[in-house]
Parts: C-alpha cells; sequence; structure tokens
C-alpha cells in the first residue's frame, strides 16, 4: 500500500498571478516535503489548473514549468489527477457519456477519455505516470478525498457559486441541495461551470480586473475581507437593510438559506459543515474524508470545537482539508502564517494511521509569497 500526498488548489495560471508555484523556490519547497514524506502516488486533488481566467492555452503555458518539474522530481510514481469546479474541463468528453456508460451512484472512476489538454499534462510528466479520477478517489479502504466543490449546494455562505447552482436546481424543478449521488450533483454544477469556463476563453476571463482579480473576489474583499476597511463596510452594511433585504429576497425565490455572517472564520466553519452534508448524503462509508475547495486548512491545533471553529467530526467521519497554494491578500490581511488561510500545505496519507496536515510555507515571508521580493525564507 502506497504512502500518498494530496495537494489541492494550485490555481496554475490565475491572472492575478497569486498561484505561489509559478515560483521556482516555492516549487523546491514543496517537492522536498513530498520526498521527506515517502509519498509514493501524489494526488492533485481538484484546481490545478485556473481555467476561469483566461483562455486554456494560457493557463497551460503556465503551467507546463510545474508539470515538467513534478515529473522530473518523481519519475517512476504515480500522478493522479482529480478535477474540481475551476479545472472542470479538463474531464472533457467523459462527461457526455451516455446513460447506459454512466455510473450514477460511483464515487471513483477512472476518467478513460479526458479533454486533450490532458495529454500535454501526460507529456510535460514525462516518466511519471498520469491518471485522471473522478469525482473524488479512493485513497485506501477508510479514506476517501475529493475535491469538495458539491458542498456549493449546501453552504450556507451566499457565494456566487452557491446561488448560481441553486438557481439552476430551482429551474430543474429540485428542491436545492436535495441531492443524492455524483450524477445529481453534476447536473447542475457542470452547467455553471461550462458557462464560466466558456465566458473566460475570451481574452480576459469572466469579471475580471486588470490585475486578474474576479468580479466575486472583489466583492467579497469589500465586505468579507480580513482588512480594516471590509470590516467597517461590512458592519455597515449588514447593519442596513440592503444585504439583509437581498439575502431575503433569495431566500424567497427557494434559493435556500442563507447566512448573514460573513466573517473569515465563517468560510471555514459553514465549508466543514457543508462537505459533511455531501459526505452524508452521497454514503461515503470512510473514517476520514480529505477535501479541499475552501481553501481553508485543518483541522489546526486551535480548532477545539468552539463555535468560532469549524467541527471537522461528525457521525464517525472526520474531515481534513488540503489548504491551498494562492497567496490572497483579501484572505489574510494582516494575519501571520497560523492563519488557516496561508497558502502551501498538503495532507499526506501513511500506508496505517490517520491522514496528516503537513504545513510548507510556513516559515516563508508573505513578501517572497506575492512575489515582491526573492528567495524562499525569511522572516514573518
Amino acid at each position: 500500500m502506497a504512502t500518498t500526498a494530496l495537494i489541492s488548489d494550485l490555481h496554475l495560471g490565475a491572472a492575478s498571478s497569486s498561484d505561489v508555484l509559478r515560483r521556482a523556490p516555492i516549487r523546491e519547497r514543496l517537492f522536498e516535503s513530498i520526498a521527506d514524506s515517502g509519498a509514493d502516488r501524489i494526488v492533485l486533488l481538484g484546481d490545478a489548473v485556473e481555467l476561469r481566467d483566461g483562455p486554456l492555452g494560457d493557463s497551460l503555458r503556465e503551467a507546463e514549468e510545474f508539470f515538467t518539474e513534478l515529473g522530473e522530481a518523481f519519475a517512476g510514481r504515480e500522478v493522479v489527477l482529480v478535477p474540481g469546479n475551476h479545472d472542470h474541463r479538463l474531464l472533457g468528453p467523459w462527461l457526455e457519456r451516455t446513460p447506459e456508460e454512466q455510473r450514477p451512484g460511483a464515487l471513483d472512476e477512472l476518467v478513460t477519455e479526458p479533454h486533450p489538454a490532458v495529454r500535454s499534462i501526460a507529456g510535460w510528466l514525462g516518466e511519471a505516470a498520469l491518471e485522471v479520477r473522478y469525482p473524488g478517489i479512493w485513497v485506501r479502504e477508510d479514506v476517501y478525498a475529493t475535491h469538495g466543490h458539491y458542498l456549493d449546494s449546501h453552504v450556507t455562505l451566499p457565494t456566487i457559486e452557491r446561488i448560481s447552482v441553486a438557481a439552476v436546481d430551482r429551474l430543474a424543478g429540485t428542491p436545492t441541495g436535495r441531492r443524492e449521488t455524483p450524477l445529481d450533483y453534476e447536473e447542475v454544477h457542470a452547467p455553471v461551470y461550462d458557462l464560466i469556463f466558456n465566458l473566460a476563453q475570451g481574452r480576459r476571463g469572466f469579471g475580471s480586473d486588470e490585475q486578474g482579480r474576479s468580479r466575486a473576489l472583489r466583492i467579497w474583499e469589500t465586505i468579507g475581507g480580513a482588512s480594516g476597511k471590509a470590516r467597517t463596510i461590512r458592519g455597515k452594511l449588514l447593519g442596513s437593510a440592503l444585504i439583509p433585504a437581498t439575502l431575503h429576497g433569495l431566500e424567497r425565490a427557494g434559493l435556500g438559506r442563507f447566512n448573514r455572517d460573513f466573517s473569515i472564520s465563517e468560510i471555514g466553519r459553514a465549508g466543514v459543515s457543508a462537505m459533511h452534508d455531501v459526505v452524508e448524503r452521497l454514503g461515503i462509508e470512510a473514517d476520514h474524508v480529505i477535501f479541499g475547495h475552501i481553501h481553508r486548512r485543518g483541522s489546526l491545533p486551535g480548532d477545539n470545537g468552539s463555535a468560532g471553529s469549524p467541527a471537522w467530526s461528525r457521525n464517525g467521519v472526520t474531515l481534513h482539508n488540503t489548504g491551498n497554494w494562492l497567496y490572497t491578500e483579501a484572505l489574510l490581511g494582516r494575519a501571520v502564517p497560523q492563519s488557516p488561510f496561508w497558502p502551501g500545505s498538503m495532507v499526506v496519507v501513511p500506508e496505517t494511521g490517520p491522514p496528516e496536515l503537513v504545513e510548507v510555507l510556513v516559515d516563508v515571508d508573505r513578501e517572497v509569497l506575492a512575489g515582491r521580493v526573492g528567495g524562499s525564507r525569511s522572516g514573518r
């Protein structure tokens, strides 16, 4: 049985240049950590390549160096790609299977006919064998891993994708959040992902500004970010009738119930709770489930079950989040590496025992992560 290293939310080729693995010293740190873990298998657990910020070809060119170096560092080992919502298009024609070819309840399927771009990735990986699986992978008999984007059907935060998925559910005549198989979820999620991907194939991603920040990120920076300005604006908006009235309207339209808390801590708490809902609806019989998507690594030592921290264990299942590889000022604010959104972590699943969260970049200065100075180690 192999030791497996899982990383997610690399977002290689992000137009904002916030993907920290575009920097050689950061890639070196990751590869060293994977080697130190003794991993025989590397799982890219969704959103490996950013396909929403612009043309697919541009993103792939930005990602080529990472995949080439990964293949050189781990020649002869296995690399498994599990697409998420931002690189969903990599599933390609496989998504268009006939009803006779589909297995609605399958949790781990080999994608036999992915997007042609996957051939390029396989070529860059060289002697590292590439496999694409979806919607997740059984890492061990008791450990399952998936990107986690299905949680957008259940999360109580009014994110763009949550509202979009709920709208598709509503149009289909299905009460929002009432999905029970991967195929059920794909029926409402895939159209949203397809629309966003196609809109991004213009010169600039849908709603992106000159710095490559998406419209959703810019809105969140304004009302949900970590800066003092965001906290002030958030207080004023929530104290007025504007946002509560809007959310009430969405709820009356049948799009679900939404939380009025836009704080950073709520992203983790609500995301983890929604992922538990996915596990229960899909009937995932595992002791441990690993996911990404919410960019909030964990569990962390400070997650002690208090009201402000996520409940990682529920009904016999313990969740683990891989974190992210993006340096996002809006999420971090003035935070130090102890921030749950600090980039640079992975989850390692040994042959026996529980999954382990590995911190890779906790000693890397934020100026290095942002690409404003060189090097890979510095003071905080």
